[in-house]
């Protein structure tokens, strides 16, 4: 049983690797060998052992975490974790949820789950019903908060990160109890920009790596590569903007995705006690209508019954 549990739970494309990096190199902290395990959703089947065994390197004393963004919208992933560990601290991370969406949507192209000649964020949205769901903050926010109290439950904004990183980091850290002023060589990290890879096999290549070094411990080496040039020089060999290859999403798309939406960023201002204005719809000038994306009955009926059923 692994004592002094936290777990970054997401939502997806949300910060969460900023997260797990700027946890990493803290010295009161041990995580898992690699930031998403997964285990409390995908892999629950595979048992505690193997789980716990994700953290080869604990050290007296020091929190263990994880960071997995599947959590967040798993209906079985809350009742599993208070079963295992009732005291766990609860780290999230949010955003504009319409920007989520296209980011999600960026990231599918980018792994190659959306292929063909039409690559507009709409085929996405019409392809996935996941793109929606897991932008349904409110209701997973009432999920978690019903088994788990406030106080466990640090709720973050990704719009607060790129404006105040080491403010929002040391909310992390007080938040875990551990020394807040630490200042993380991530601290100023964008490591989820969007973009697309122009070979994929040699960033499978480069995630093998970075995997085997952590395996090994030798984090350290990979952060001194970075701080000399390394990484800068990889992106721009092997990454393109998304603009290359998929269409700008129309104004049509973005206001009825928050309408949609309009009630669950509602649930989060009540939950947190914030105002998120610019998270809201605008109404359309002139007429109730729009053109561009109608998201029809029948797949918005699909994307309600996926449901929070994430894992499998």
């Amino acid at each position: 049983m692994i004592k002094n549990l936290f777990i970054g739970i997401g939502a997806q494309k949300c910060a969460s690797t900023w997260l797990y990096e700027i946890l990493q190199d803290h010295p009161g902290v041990v995580l898992s060998d690699r930031k998403e395990t997964d285990f409390f959703s995908y892999h629950y089947d595979r048992g505690l052992q193997w789980y716990e065994r994700r953290f080869q390197s604990q050290r007296n004393g020091c929190l263990v975490g994880e960071v997995s963004p599947s959590y967040f919208v798993s209906k079985d992933v809350p009742e599993r974790l208070l079963s295992y560990a009732p005291a766990a601290k609860i780290l999230i991370s949010l955003r504009d949820p319409v920007e989520r969406a296209i980011s999600n949507h960026r990231h599918e192209v980018r792994l190659g789950n959306l292929t063909g000649p039409d690559l507009s964020f709409e085929a996405g949205l019409r392809n996935n019903p996941m793109y929606l769901e897991q932008s349904r903050y409110g209701t997973h926010l009432q999920r978690w908060q019903s088994l788990f109290p406030p106080s466990r439950i640090l709720i973050l904004f990704q719009e607060d990160i790129q404006i105040a990183p080491l403010a929002v980091a040391r909310q992390v850290y007080s938040f875990l109890d551990i020394d807040k002023d630490h200042v993380s060589a991530a601290l100023h990290a964008r490591p989820n920009e969007s973009h697309l890879y122009r070979s994929r096999p040699l960033e499978r290549v480069r995630m093998q790596t970075r995997s085997a070094m952590r395996n090994l411990g030798m984090d350290a080496v990979w952060l001194i590569a970075q701080r000399a040039g390394m990484q800068s020089i990889y992106r721009r060999l092997n990454r393109r903007a998304p603009e290359a290859q998929i269409p700008p999403v129309s104004t049509a798309t973005r206001r009825n995705l928050r309408l949609l939406l309009e009630n669950e960023v509602r649930i989060v201002e009540e939950l947190t006690g914030r105002s998120l204005p610019h998270w809201h719809a605008e109404p359309p000038q002139g007429s109730s209508q729009t053109d561009g994306l109608t998201i029809s009955t029948e797949l918005e009926e699909r994307m309600m019954s996926v449901g929070t059923n994430l894992a499998s």
